[in-house]
């Protein structure tokens, strides 16, 4: 089932708003974790629900809730900052198309992380992730339990970079940024097993490949499908009039909405591409039948005149033409020969064979 489905399904009969997980079944507590910095100092702790409300307005915070499968927690981290009961909806939805939502003093943005799965070979597996930026605050909420910060948080750490001095949109950027890059190392690994899957087949057509084959090229569609909203909330996220992003971080934004407009056109390509190799082996596969339909029904129409032939004289009447004719039997043969070699010579002629 496509997930947005699976969503209306969980969603049925309750009203708009309502904080209902509709992804797959999760075994671990959700965490709150707190990274807050600045140029000379940094805090990382494990923390609970009140202490969100009070940051210190001289440093930047980076707050990522991980596991969005409990309603409450989602809730009253969305109280924390003040967002819309629908918003939070969003948060939970899984099968929710990646989008850019305004809001007073701040932006929420919808997004996918993807790899591939695990647990199930050919699967490309899409968790959900929700970016909100409002002042010197970064929220976001994953569905997994792990996310893909782990690279951006130790350059954090470190203070490598302009992060620990840039800024909350700055880091905003990073994130998304940090997201892309998931989706450039996922699309070099499919163009990989594509690469592998081809050659495989120029040896040998056999099912199991055909069957990789389409997997690829279905996990390929659904990737195409949420990477297009990605770059046009990117798109949208550039073209604002707000303040949220300042002219030191904007060449940065452009350059992320860049990245995702090169991984949609990568996406699109790859998927014409598996299309283009599924629809040659499909046709490979009707030449050589052809072919062997047409050699067979040569076959048969050669052997047309010559069991005709063999059953007049295998009738074994008295009184026949040729009965008792010493030569009779060779010149049947011969007649025999001379009329398949004819109609073999006809066939080239005719560029049958």
């Amino acid at each position: 089932m496509l997930d947005f489905l699976q969503w209306f399904r969980v969603k049925k009969n309750l009203s708009p708003g309502s904080l209902v997980y509709a992804g797959s079944p999760k075994d671990f507590t959700p965490t709150l974790r707190l990274l807050s910095y600045s140029k000379d100092t940094l805090r990382e702790e494990t923390v609970t629900l009140d202490q969100c409300a009070n940051l210190a307005a001289d440093q930047t915070h980076l707050l990522m809730l991980s596991g969005i499968h409990d309603a409450d927690m989602v809730k009253h981290v969305g109280q924390c900052f003040s967002l819309h009961a629908l918003l939070l909806e969003d948060a939970m939805n899984t099968g929710s198309r990646p989008k850019l939502e305004r809001t007073e003093d701040g932006v929420f943005i919808l997004l996918k992380d993807v790899c591939f799965n695990p647990a199930e070979e050919w699967v490309v597996l899409q968790e959900q992730v929700s970016l909100y930026l409002k002042d010197n605050v970064v929220l976001v909420m994953q569905e997994a339990e792990h996310g893909p910060w782990d690279g951006l948080v130790d350059r954090i750490r470190k203070g490598k970079g302009r992060l620990r001095s840039a800024g909350a949109p700055y880091l905003a950027v990073a994130l998304i940024d940090a997201l892309m890059d998931r989706h450039y190392a996922l699309l070099g690994i499919m163009s990989l097993k594509a690469e592998e899957i081809e050659a495989e087949l120029d040896v040998r057509q056999n099912e199991d490949l055909l069957k990789k084959l389409y997997r690829l090229r279905r996990e390929a569609t659904l990737l195409r499908n949420s990477v297009m909203p990605i770059k046009d909330c990117l798109v949208e996220l550039k073209r604002s009039e707000d303040d949220l992003f300042g002219e030191e971080v904007l060449p940065f934004l452009q350059d992320v909405r860049d990245h995702a407009a090169q991984v949609a056109e990568a996406t699109g390509t790859l998927n014409e591409l598996l299309t283009g190799i599924l629809e040659l082996q499909i046709s490979l596969a009707g030449m050589r039948m052809n072919n062997v339909m047409r050699l067979l029904t040569m076959v048969a129409t050669i052997f047309i005149p010559l069991t005709f032939l063999a059953g007049i004289y295998g009738m074994n009447f008295e009184v026949m033409p040729e009965i008792g004719w010493k030569y009779g039997y060779p010149a049947l043969l011969g007649v025999m020969a001379l009329t398949a070699i004819g109609m073999v010579l006809y066939f080239k002629r005719k560029d049958w064979l």
